[in-house]
């Protein structure tokens, strides 16, 4: 359920390594594409874009990514990874490309700063980054209503 951030081997790093690049090449290959079938589904699928495809494509590296992150980190961690940073990113961004640049710093940046904030007081990894994400999101949503 909570799975340990601390605990991960060099196995995990790099099946999290190939993983990212699997999701990467494909977002990139296929771009145009997906933002096409998240947007305006009828619209691509009139302009001749094999709708069902994509969208079980991107449905398949959802769920391989969940799967592989939830071994590692736990349920929690990755529900709030995925949405968050992109919760906060959409918030600010009008275009995709900027929205899912900022959501994936903003992953790492939360990640990384709630690894520094519970290492001194010894509280755990995990929970600091859940805490520090949900207050980040919290303040986007105070910073954008001004």
């Amino acid at each position: 359920l909570f799975g340990n951030i601390l605990l991960v081997t060099q196995q995990d790093l790099l099946a999290i390594g190939l993983l990212d690049l699997l999701i990467a090449g494909t977002a990139l290959l296929f771009h145009k594409q997906f933002v096409a079938v998240c947007f305006d589904e009828e619209f691509a699928r009139l302009r001749g874009i094999r709708t069902s495809f994509f969208y079980f494509l991107m449905l398949a590296l959802t769920a391989l990514t969940v799967v592989l992150m939830v071994s590692i980190v736990g349920i929690v961690m990755v529900i709030v990874l995925l949405t968050l940073p992109a919760a906060i990113a959409g918030r600010f961004c009008l275009r995709m490309g900027s929205m899912m640049a900022i959501a994936a710093g903003l992953c790492a940046l939360l990640t990384f700063g709630g690894l520094a904030l519970s290492y001194q007081p010894d509280l755990p990894a995990g929970a600091s980054i859940i805490i520090l994400t949900g207050a980040a999101y919290l303040v986007s949503l105070l910073f954008n209503r001004r």
